[in-house]
């Protein structure tokens, strides 16, 4: 079969991207990534390790590169042959795998819920920090912010704008400890618009507040971003073991009812090895509040990306399988079927007549 004109031209490309040195490059910048990202997550956070590592377009980068440097290797081969089957299949599986941590990493949701019991609610709190903001006339904005890489200060305040009016929040100062040896911070506020600005106010993490605005207040938070999920969850009832003689929980349970609009109410059972898995989202037990009532925090996330990562484990199991298993043993049989024929026709036609054996 000769290979056409077009293909044969890709060649010297995809020779480029085929390089074992590429390949062995990629992956110790990959291995090294994150064993970073490891030791700056236990400093800086999980939230910290997802913006500056994991979320970050130079880790896409990365990983899409190592994808394009497996296709091209796979396609170096081509036109395939039967003895390929399972180097193609072991390829087509790790680049499903990357596929799924890609889709996964930029579409995925990392999040919690904390609720008392008998609350309700439908929002989740993503990792990360946010200014929120809500005017007397119903205006509301969210805004992503980082204050401990960029701190406002005198000089350089950072302005947030609200969309649809001439309003801006303005972060004019930070202190990243309000209180000595502890993590706790403030960040000091005002809003301002052509006409004047409202006095500064400090205020914390996870705080809320108001600031005169006209003849009004406006309200301002300082906290995690939120998002609402496609369904409301209740917290029925929350209990908790401790071991004896000691205040330190053994184990830890919730039952919650889930109202969704699509598939009516039910009612579920997490604990900390079981979590609940309801339409495409996982509510694991991670913590709890003691208090009357009693909160329970979920850890929620989302993954969808997760069955292009079990069809990419099935199809590596199955290429390597295939080489290291099958392959090897299709062979030998055939191997000893050739040499029983053989022996057969000796037998049958005589020495003589028959072929020499290999």
């Amino acid at each position: 079969m000769k290979t056409p004109r077009t293909f044969a031209e890709l060649r010297p490309v995809l020779e480029a991207f085929a390089s074992l040195r590429l390949a062995v490059a990629l992956m110790i910048s990959l291995a090294l990534t994150c064993t970073l990202a490891t030791f700056y997550e236990s400093k800086q956070g999980t939230a910290a390790a997802q913006r500056d590592f994991y979320g970050s377009v130079w880790f896409g980068a990365i990983l899409a590169l190592l994808g394009m440097n497996i296709f091209a290797s796979m396609m170096k081969r081509w036109p395939w042959r039967s003895h390929h089957a399972g180097f193609v299949t072991a390829h087509v599986g790790i680049l499903l795998l990357l596929l799924g941590s890609l889709i996964s990493l930029h579409l995925g949701l990392d999040s919690n819920m904390a609720l008392y019991e008998g609350e309700t609610t439908d929002r989740v709190s993503l990792l990360g920090k946010s200014l929120q903001v809500a005017l007397p006339d119903g205006r509301y904005a969210t805004f992503d912010v980082d204050f401990d890489r960029r701190p406002p200060g005198p000089g350089h305040e950072r302005r947030f704008t609200i969309p649809g009016s001439d309003v801006s929040v303005v972060a004019q100062a930070y202190r990243p400890h309000v209180r000595a040896g502890e993590g706790a911070e403030a960040v000091q506020l005002r809003l301002e618009t052509p006409r004047g600005s409202s006095a500064p106010e400090w205020l914390g993490w996870t705080e809320s507040g108001s600031v005169d605005f006209g003849r009004s207040h406006a309200h301002l938070a300082y906290r995690f971003p939120e998002m609402a999920v496609p369904f409301r969850v209740t917290l029925l009832k929350f209990a908790s073991e401790k071991y004896p003689g000691s205040n330190m929980a053994a184990s830890y349970e919730s039952w919650v009812r889930v109202d969704d609009p699509e598939r009516g109410v039910s009612q579920h059972h997490i604990s900390m090895n079981n979590p609940l898995h309801y339409r495409g989202y996982v509510f694991f037990q991670a913590s709890f509040v003691e208090g009357e009532p009693m909160m329970s925090i979920f850890s929620v996330t989302r993954a969808p990306g997760l069955p292009f990562v079990y069809a990419g484990v099935a199809f590596v199991s199955f290429g390597v399988i295939w080489m290291f298993y099958l392959r090897p043993y299709l062979a030998r049989r055939r191997g000893v079927q050739a040499l029983r024929a053989s022996d057969r026709r000796v037998a049958t036609v005589g020495p003589r007549e028959a072929p020499a054996r290999p």
